[in-house]
């Protein structure tokens, strides 16, 4: 049994960069991203706050490396904007060393948990990876995957 909670959240915007994957490979292909992206942007320590899975086509979606956007502070070059809409989410905590904890509960949420999910029903094709500064101990580590949900009727 996974362990959730359902909370409302208002919208916000992330600034980020995105790239396209598939999801036959993206538990091997994003961790590469992540790699490659703090490789090249050793100045930008604060983003990354956010994993974001937007537009989703059948296997293949954008996933963005983000974090909040500040509009009194200038866009870093390469990235974009989003609009993350607000609404129900089920907030699954994830605890454990990266990507593994997450990648697991995420496996868990898409084949088993919103299957059997009662009462609601997905309300986005998205959702957001939420990260908390690392942990001194790897097995502390906390991260969060929210699911946007929306009551049936």
């Amino acid at each position: 049994m996974l362990e959730y909670r359902i909370v409302e959240k208002a919208p916000f915007t992330v600034v980020g960069v995105k790239r396209r994957f598939c999801s036959d490979t993206s538990y091997q292909e994003i961790p590469k991203f992540w790699s490659e992206w703090a490789a090249q942007n050793p100045r930008v320590p604060d983003m990354g706050m956010y994993g974001v899975c937007m537009e989703m086509d059948g296997k293949d979606f954008d996933y963005w490396i983000a974090d909040d956007y500040q509009p009194c502070e200038d866009m870093p070059q390469g990235c974009q904007w989003a609009v993350i809409p607000g609404g129900l989410w089920a907030e699954f905590p994830c605890r454990g060393p990266l990507p593994q904890s997450l990648q697991s509960v995420n496996t868990q949420i898409w084949s088993e948990w919103l299957p059997a999910l009662k009462g609601y029903t997905l309300s986005g094709s998205y959702s957001v990876e939420v990260y908390a500064p690392p942990a001194d101990d790897p097995n502390d580590t906390m991260s969060y995957i929210w699911i946007p949900l929306k009551k049936e009727s």
